[in-house]
């Protein structure tokens, strides 16, 4: 972005709309919904009709400020529905990329414009033991990666990706969504800007009011279960 004070509006928004997402996917009517879904695939064994799909938690993985020259360490992005939203302002078409997206892989990179330049992207070359290596000098070593880049626990990719993504490309903003825990993060320079986590290293000031998550409660859990023992 080439106003700070844009960017950060524009990180907030899409902090509140990725939460408000959230929101919709956490709660007793989610777990219904999934513990139905898990019964049903339980006796779909043998009643192939009483079947009907698992309601999947969103996960984002959000860039913003990406210089256009920067673009050639992404690559590709799905087509088809995603077209539609390719240089349009993110700001404007947010809330129905996001729904759209919400269980796609890849990134969404917004350029420095505030356009919308990639949808289902994959990072590519993102340097994690650089990284790593510069954590380990300034906090000493220690066995766990994810705990050096800052995570209070073991994450996925779109998180590594996210964080070392904004140490290659300094001065843009990544978001991030948690499918698995629900925590939203905001990275910048290598490390978490702001995070729902109180356990994660954050730096910088935290601007985020945002609530973590319910804890899972124990109908989700039993429809967890479930669906594992199948």
């Amino acid at each position: 972005m080439k106003h700070k004070r844009g960017s950060q509006s524009l990180v907030l928004r899409t902090v509140k709309e990725i939460d408000k997402i959230r929101k919709e996917h956490y709660g007793l009517t989610y777990d219904c919904k999934h513990a139905a879904a898990s019964v049903s695939r339980v006796f779909g064994r043998f009643v192939s009709y009483v079947q009907f799909d698992t309601p999947k938690k969103p996960a984002y993985l959000v860039l913003l400020g990406m210089h256009e020259e920067n673009l050639k360490d992404t690559h590709n992005g799905v087509t088809g529905i995603a077209t539609k939203y390719l240089g349009k302002p993110f700001v404007k078409v947010m809330p129905q990329l996001l729904k759209d997206i919400g269980n796609c892989d890849g990134a969404v990179i917004v350029n420095d414009s505030g356009k919308v330049v990639r949808v289902g992207a994959q990072l590519i070359n993102l340097d994690t033991r650089g990284l790593l290596k510069e954590r380990k000098r300034e906090f000493g070593k220690q066995e766990n990666p994810a705990r050096l880049l800052g995570f209070s626990e073991e994450v996925g990719t779109r998180h590594t990706s996210a964080i070392v993504a904004s140490y290659k490309h300094q001065g843009i903003r990544v978001v991030t969504l948690s499918e698995e825990t629900g925590d939203i993060r905001i990275y910048e320079n290598g490390r978490i800007f702001a995070s729902t986590n109180p356990k994660d290293r954050v730096h910088g000031k935290r601007k985020l009011t945002i609530k973590p998550p319910e804890p899972s409660s124990p109908l989700e859990k039993i429809a967890e279960l479930a669906t594992m023992s199948i």
